[in-house]
């Protein structure tokens, strides 16, 4: 059943959908794209918007008037769950015309839904962080410290984001752990391959999604946005450099 909002109530359900695909872990021309369409659905005669990994910025016209409004994305928290469920409340909009109550409140639905849960996460860390042991060249023991290291390395993660530390610093100490962990997991088995456990619990925080992004908003000619991701990568990247770096220091 088709609905007519307000202009305000458009700007409103456009802008917060596409502040929620970037917050999520969506690429930029994914959110400009579903928040242009989303205007045109409710009737808006034009819809401009611009959007980079921390803001975005919605102006829909109609009538003659204009309406502008920016939102700020202070931390990313990459969800693709959330962010597919998003995805499919955009195209529902756009096929229904959906009224602004409904539409508010399946937002604020997919916003409370659950996460996986804390031991599921230390799980996947385990995983990952034993399965690239192995990847890079580790044997039982590089996968048995991988695993235990892996796991660890979640709580300290956790940790920091409660704290609300920033994202540089998490990743330093996610790294600084990993390496110490590793070192001291030497006095039980003495011919560790250090350096592929090491490495391959690591890419529990390499970011990956982050630099797929930037990949492909550099390929939809979106440079702005790519240039801020690809800067954030490497940020990210100097941040494990330095917890390695200043970890191997300690003895």
């Amino acid at each position: 059943m088709e609905h007519s909002l307000t202009q305000r109530q458009v700007l409103d359900v456009a802008i917060t959908i596409g502040c929620r695909i970037l917050l999520y872990g969506g690429e930029a021309n994914r959110a400009e794209d579903t928040v242009s369409r989303i205007g045109q659905a409710y009737g808006m005669d034009e819809v401009h918007v611009f959007a980079v990994a921390a803001s975005i910025m919605v102006t829909v016209e109609k009538d003659g008037e204009s309406m502008t409004q920016t939102r700020r994305i202070v931390r990313t928290n990459t969800d693709l769950d959330k962010l597919d469920k998003f995805n499919d409340l955009s195209r529902l909009i756009c096929r229904e015309r959906t009224d602004f109550a409904t539409v508010m409140s399946a937002i604020k639905e997919i916003d409370a839904s659950p996460v996986y849960p804390w031991y599921i996460m230390m799980l996947a860390y385990a995983i990952i962080g034993s399965a690239f042991a192995v990847f890079f060249g580790g044997g039982v023991a590089e996968f048995v410290v991988g695993f235990v290291v892996g796991a660890l390395i979640r709580p300290v993660i956790k940790l920091a984001d409660y704290l609300q530390s920033p994202p540089f610093f998490t990743n330093v100490a996610g790294a600084a752990t990993t390496v110490m962990l590793v070192k001291l997991c030497t006095f039980v088995f003495v011919n560790l391959n250090v350096s592929a456990t090491t490495i391959g619990v690591l890419m529990n925080l390499v970011p990956g999604v982050l630099l797929t992004n930037c990949i492909r908003d550099f390929v939809a000619t979106d440079y702005s946005a790519g240039t801020a991701k690809i800067m954030e990568t490497l940020l990210v990247a100097a941040a494990i450099a330095l917890g390695v770096g200043v970890s191997v220091l300690w003895r």
